[in-house]
């Protein structure tokens, strides 16, 4: 009897995931689902057992949830997709295996069948959720994409959905949503919409894969893959020229191209003109890549204005008027824009955005020339003051209802637009934090008050009296609004995690650690400095869930709250170190493009510790092996001997002597970078 028994567990039961539960348990390799098996479709009994054990299985990219099939819609060819439906993921690696085609035709193949058996209900609360999450890229017209997709869905219409599945598939993690379960890994989504993209882009241009590479664009950026972002960026900026150019051209070169000239298809390719625009813009931010589509380029080739979202989203009475000639550039509208205009804000403030971020990232107040009278950022007319000047006619162009902290994000919400609500005053915020943040000290002392740069190159010019104070309140007061806008969304269930956003937090997240270190740099008016910083860990911590890009944001926070906290715990630590001290530190700080360079911070907080001394003296040769004195180690031992026996010459006299009073011609040197 207890033989017969044996017997009977060893054999295979031929249901379930591979290896079957008994041959799994029994150690037995030779289970029959690991073998090849027909695609003769299966009962549905069976099939029911596999649904269920798979609903059970931990999703990964190899191990597929055979529910997603379970339920296809109902089409004109649902014959042929319940031949589909009857193949379990077992099935499909044990295929993948035995058949000569690479792994990767045979991703495509399945991840095709899966979005051709996707519910409308899936769909659309996908493609919602897409649209409301990722202001930047509300390029989707609903009424026309769904009916595209209750066709035959088309390669076309597919690649764009299964682009936007892989963003939307990465929000799911911070939201509790039922009808995800449905839906694969965003990794698969990915992998297939960039494999069926490479087949499309030599193709004739067409509207859907501009959409679907501007959005594979943001995925692969914020996965940390710049220069591929970069890459479909491009490629996507150049079929979109060539669509206009069909357009618009009078003798066009394809004469078989297949184009609809309604008012909606031209909305739509203007939104996504505008949109290429835009991601051309993010990109090139925090990169010393060239952009290839400035806002000149729009102007020179007339594209037309973005409709509003109600205009959009319904169609509009006429075709949208070009920009040029009579016709003001978006953002630059003479009338106050409101909410349902927000593409059209945020295209204007984009392209601020990306005049702000050039500046910086050609050396900022290092460049030549910008330390002249001229050029300070008080001077009417300097490159810092237009880009100021710019920034708040483009907010005073926005009607007031959508400033914040006057207004709530939770009112917004009501209205269906607070993600959008909280993008534009982000934008706002963070622009204006990088431009006053460029002037301030990188390493101030703890009795460090508002003022500017502390080591060369010197501005040329005394501010005016009170400037540095309403720096400082303006450059602390946007780190503020950035960490409480964003607290309020999350409390708001509003969850807004695009790459931009997430640099928000990080930007705002630094300040609020320097100023909570330093509360004197904003003459004491950030009592929530600590609070507005854990706000911002908190929310980069959901967003660590969401995209890679998040872990050198908070690496970097890290090693900068590990400098100062040691360097307000000992002010000798770092006495006479500058922003040159610690160049890669300083260099992650501004970094949309964030790589992971903590073991360079490491080694620069290391390197530019002082060794103890006697009381006497703050530092002497004798600390230091003789081998690794210098001409620059004994200068900045020299200027800090000096400081300390200064009489009091402000709250930086214990930093640098007087200019005047080094001959740096004599030493051979110059003196280092400031902030």
């Amino acid at each position: 009897m207890r033989s017969s028994l044996s017997r009977s567990k060893l054999k295979c039961i031929h249901e379930g995931t591979a290896p079957c539960q008994r041959c799994r348990k029994l150690g037995n390799r030779d289970c029959a689902l690991t073998r090849p098996v027909s695609r003769t479709p299966r009962s549905s009994k069976a099939r029911r057992k596999d649904v269920g054990d798979s609903a059970r299985a931990t999703e990964t990219p190899r191990q597929i949830d055979d529910s997603i099939l379970a339920a296809p819609r109902a089409a004109p060819d649902a014959a042929r997709r319940q031949h589909t439906q009857s193949e379990s993921p077992t099935r499909y690696r044990a295929q993948a295996k035995q058949q000569p085609l690479p792994p990767s035709d045979y991703t495509k193949q399945f991840v095709s069948s899966h979005i051709d058996n996707l519910s409308n209900s899936v769909i659309l609360q996908a493609v919602n959720l897409f649209i409301n999450t990722f202001p930047e890229l509300a390029i989707l017209h609903l009424p026309t994409f769904i009916a595209e997709l209750h066709a035959e869905r088309e390669p076309e219409s597919k690649v764009l959905l299964g682009a936007v599945l892989a963003v939307t598939k990465a929000q799911l993690s911070v939201q509790s949503a039922s009808w995800a379960d449905e839906l694969l890994s965003r990794e698969h989504y990915a992998l297939y919409a960039k494999d069926v993209l490479s087949d499309f882009i030599l193709q004739p241009p067409k509207v859907q894969i501009v959409q679907a590479l501007l959005i594979i664009t943001l995925h692969e950026w914020g996965t940390r893959d710049f220069h591929k972002a970069w890459v479909y960026c491009g490629i996507a900026i150049r079929i979109m020229q060539a669509l206009h150019s069909l357009r618009a051209a009078p003798y066009p070169l394809d004469m078989t191209s297949e184009r609809r000239h309604d008012s909606v298809s031209l909305a739509v390719e203007t939104r996504t003109y505008w949109a290429c625009f835009i991601m051309d813009c993010m990109v090139n931010s925090g990169t010393y890549t060239p952009p290839m589509l400035p806002m000149s380029e729009m102007e020179k080739m007339r594209i037309a204005r973005p409709l509003s979202a109600v205009e959009f989203a319904f169609g509009p009475d006429a075709p949208p008027q070009a920009v040029g000639g009579h016709h003001s550039l978006a953002g630059q509208s003479t009338g106050m824009l409101d909410v349902t205009q927000s593409f059209e804000i945020l295209v204007g403030g984009f392209d601020i955005w990306a005049q702000v971020m050039t500046f910086i990232f050609n050396d900022g107040r290092r460049a030549p020339g910008m330390c002249a009278p001229q050029n300070c950022p008080w001077v009417p007319g300097s490159p810092w003051s237009q880009s100021r000047s710019q920034l708040e006619a483009w907010r005073a162009g926005q009607h007031r209802k959508l400033h914040y902290p006057s207004n709530s994000v939770a009112v917004h919400m009501t209205l269906g637009f607070g993600e959008t609500f909280v993008y534009l005053n982000l934008l706002y915020y963070v622009s204006t934090l990088m431009l006053h943040r460029e002037y301030f000290p990188f390493l101030p002392t703890p009795e460090s008050e508002p003022r500017g740069p502390v080591d060369q190159p010197m501005l040329e010019a005394p501010a005016p009296e009170g400037w540095w104070n309403e720096s400082s309140r303006l450059l602390f007061g946007a780190a503020e609004h950035i960490a409480t806008v964003l607290h309020e969304a999350s409390e708001c269930g509003v969850h807004l995690m695009t790459p931009f956003t997430g640099f928000c937090a990080f930007s705002a997240g630094y300040l609020n650690l320097y100023v909570s270190k330093y509360p004197r740099m904003n003459l004491d008016r950030s009592p929530r400095a600590k609070e507005c910083l854990k706000m911002c860990l908190d929310y980069l911590e959901k967003f660590r869930h969401v995209w890679k890009i998040a872990d050198g944001w908070i690496k970097t926070i890290h090693h900068a709250s590990v400098l100062y906290e040691r360097a307000t715990e000992d002010r000798t630590r770092y006495q006479g170190r500058t922003r040159a001290d610690f160049d890669t530190l300083h260099q992650s700080v501004h970094e949309f493009r964030v790589v992971d360079r903590s073991d360079e911070h490491s080694r620069e907080i290391r390197g530019a510790e002082r060794p103890l001394a006697p009381a006497t003296s703050p530092y002497t040769p004798g600390a230091i092996p003789e081998h690794e004195l210098d001409t620059n180690t004994l200068l900045n031992q020299l200027f800090a001997e000096v400081s300390n026996n200064l009489e009091e010459q402000g709250a930086w006299s214990q930093w640098w002597p007087a200019i005047e009073q080094v001959d740096l011609q004599s030493t051979g040197h110059s003196m280092p970078m400031a902030p």
